[in-house]
């Protein structure tokens, strides 16, 4: 989705003074959007807190040191049970003598299996519940580090519906990167549909290679059952997605060391072999001419083909031939999709300990360059069901019931783009009425004539747009009908408010465009009504969604109707005039002054194109139990299922 498609001057957070540019401790949630019609990054949080939680090694920092991390001085009773501490002296005496009178093959058997079990003896006084535990917030934690005992009572999803909305709880994590707290692995293993035996324990990379900027997620399950578990999620980000190397294939390719090699410090070296990596391009590289988009990625296979040790998660074709897509431009309906299964796996409303009878959620993911919609309409008869295309996506993993899906991936309409053609439009119909003020005026200080709109540079030329704060400026990129070339304009904003901003929002959304399949969201694409077939379960909108409502308060809820009410009043927000806005959303509203036009987006793409009336509630979250949301963990968890266990030779 692309929880998915996502400025080269950074004002939100903290310099980490590194030089791939990784968040490190935040002081806003929000993503930074500014100059972002440019391409670059919009730098979003990563759940990162500070240096010291961003340690590389094994085993992770932890708050207080115990016996759980130190199996070495198993022999040693200190700080152990009374009952503990005989066992203690028990085995160590018994090792002393293998150690003198045995034979080595027994020594070594009985020495290793004393270790083990003081280390469990260990662990067990460690997490005790008498013993006080370390706090932590496992939203916010980084890397592996070892995690509390999970709560009895799992945390409150932030959606609406049911009491069953609860999110899957994560087992503590072992201390041995190789090993689970969740069994001991010494019971028969699960395999892949070749047979092939799981690993206790398996690690997996997933690279989003987004419009605006590349993610890496480095994944870590368990496999103590059939379906794996995730256990923790290592989650980091760079500026500039692989679409700004477009001319420069290398250059593309080399944009991902970095995160590559936060993967080789997160992964432990034995596992390595068995780590499956896939880079997954969205709504960016698609819109590259030509064949740039095909030398990315060929730039980008070559170098994980020959320079590190993960395997390349390919895949195979239906008549069992090897795929490439490991590394590929992802179809937006998979976007969609895959977001869906990770906001549904995460809320336990799908897989094999979900309840069936509960509805699944829908979710919107907003992304820079495109945006999903993805849902399961109920209908009351068969004759009422969708109309078959592609829009139609049947899914039969996760669970014992097949399930029908609505999905559509409107590409050109993710934030982003929306802004270009928002602002593009307020050009054109400005041109349109003030062609004398274009051309010599208030809008352009150059030559009488025919120009081209690309010639005009923003210092002379500008153009009042309602979309944006009364009076405050920003510099932008726009095109036009019949130019091949991007222009560079300033927008300087008007009091229209969000009135005058909805209507320019209403022209590009395209309503009004021709349904040959009816319903119809808007731009012609047919859609289930979401009124009549979506009344009551929950709706999780994510990344910008997320990213620029929560600072101004529309988190973790809000309906239709507040969003509007706070859309108009930062539309009508000024230094002078900040509308009862706290500190944090006055921030947020001077640093971007489109926020009037974002929010007025949001509100057109919900109310005009989904239809939603204005009491429907949506949830906004950007993660679930310590996981990033968007469509990576729904990705990775089909490359385990589809590829099985894939080691590089």
């Amino acid at each position: 989705m692309s929880y998915s498609d996502s400025a080269a001057a950074r004002r939100d957070p903290p310099s980490s003074g590194k030089k791939h540019y990784r968040a490190k401790s935040i002081s806003r949630s929000s993503v930074d959007l500014d100059n972002s019609e440019t391409g670059a990054l919009l730098l979003a949080p990563n759940g990162l807190t500070s240096e010291a939680d961003d340690h590389l090694g094994y085993p992770p920092h932890s708050a207080s040191a115990g016996p759980a991390g130190a199996p070495s001085r198993s022999c040693s009773p200190r700080r152990m049970p009374l009952g503990s501490r005989r066992l203690a002296l028990i085995l160590c005496g018994f090792v002393g003598l293998l150690v003198l009178f045995g034979r080595r093959d027994s020594r070594d058997a009985v020495v290793g299996y004393a270790k083990d079990k003081a280390g469990q003896v260990g662990s067990a006084y460690q997490h005790a519940p008498w013993k006080a535990q370390p706090t932590q917030d496992s939203n916010n934690a980084v890397g592996f580090p070892v995690a509390p005992t999970p709560a009895s009572t799992p945390a409150a999803a932030p959606v609406s519906g049911t009491e069953a909305d609860t999110v899957r709880q994560k087992p503590a994590l072992h201390p041995d990167p190789s090993k689970t707290t969740r069994c001991d692995g010494t019971g028969p293993r699960p395999v892949d549909h070749k047979g092939r035996p799981r690993p206790l324990v398996q690690y997996a990379l997933m690279i989003d290679a987004g419009s605006t900027g590349s993610r890496i997620h480095v994944y870590r399950f368990n496999y103590c059952s059939e379906s794996p578990e995730l256990e923790d999620e290592y989650f980091e980000m760079l500026k500039g997605g692989l679409s700004n190397y477009g001319t420069n294939p290398a250059a593309a390719a080399d944009s991902l060391r970095p995160l590559l090699k936060s993967a080789l410090q997160r992964v432990p070296a034995n596992l390595r072999k068995c780590t499956p990596v896939a880079v997954k391009a969205t709504a960016g590289l698609r819109l590259l001419p030509g064949k740039q988009a095909e030398d990315v990625l060929k730039a980008v296979r070559h170098m994980l083909e020959f320079e590190y040790p993960f395997p390349i998660a390919d895949g195979r074709n239906a008549d069992g031939t090897k795929a490439s897509k490991g590394v590929e431009i992802m179809d937006g309906k998979d976007e969609g999709v895959f977001a869906w299964i990770t906001v549904n796996y995460l809320l336990n409303r799908i897989g094999s300990s979900s309840a069936d009878k509960l509805e699944t959620a829908a979710v919107m993911d907003l992304g820079g360059g495109s945006t999903q919609i993805v849902f399961e309409p109920s209908f009351t008869s068969a004759l009422q069901g969708m109309q078959p295309g592609e829009h139609v996506y049947q899914l039969n993993a996760f669970g014992t019931k097949p399930y029908t899906l609505y999905q559509n991936s409107y590409l050109g309409y993710g934030l982003m783009q929306a802004r270009m053609s928002i602002n593009s439009l307020a050009a054109f119909t400005y041109s349109l009425a003030h062609p004398n003020a274009v051309l010599t005026g208030s809008a352009h200080d150059g030559a009488q004539g025919a120009f081209e709109w690309s010639t005009l540079k923003p210092d002379n030329t500008r153009i009042p747009s309602p979309c944006f704060t009364n009076g405050r400026t920003k510099a932008v990129l726009i095109s036009q009908p019949g130019q091949r070339t991007q222009a560079n304009v300033t927008m300087v904003g008007t009091d229209g408010g969000f009135a005058a901003c909805r209507r320019l929002v209403e022209v590009m959304m395209d309503k009004d465009a021709v349904c040959s399949s009816k319903p119809c969201s808007f731009a012609g694409v047919y859609q289930p009504s979401m009124m009549e077939t979506f009344k009551t379960a929950p709706i999780i909108a994510l990344s910008y969604f997320y990213d620029r409502l929560e600072p101004l308060g529309l988190a973790p809820k809000f309906k239709i109707g507040e969003l509007e009410a706070v859309a108009q009043r930062a539309c009508a927000y000024t230094r002078t005039s900040t509308q009862g806005f706290g500190a944090r959303a006055i921030e947020e509203l001077e640093d971007r002054p489109e926020t009037c036009l974002d929010l007025s987006f949001m509100h057109g793409l919900l109310s005009l194109g989904y239809e939603l009336e204005q009491s429907r509630e949506i949830s906004v979250a950007k993660k679930l139990g310590g996981t990033e949301l968007g469509w990576c963990l729904g990705a990775q968890l089909a490359v385990l299922d589809e590829d099985g266990l894939i080691c590089k030779a």
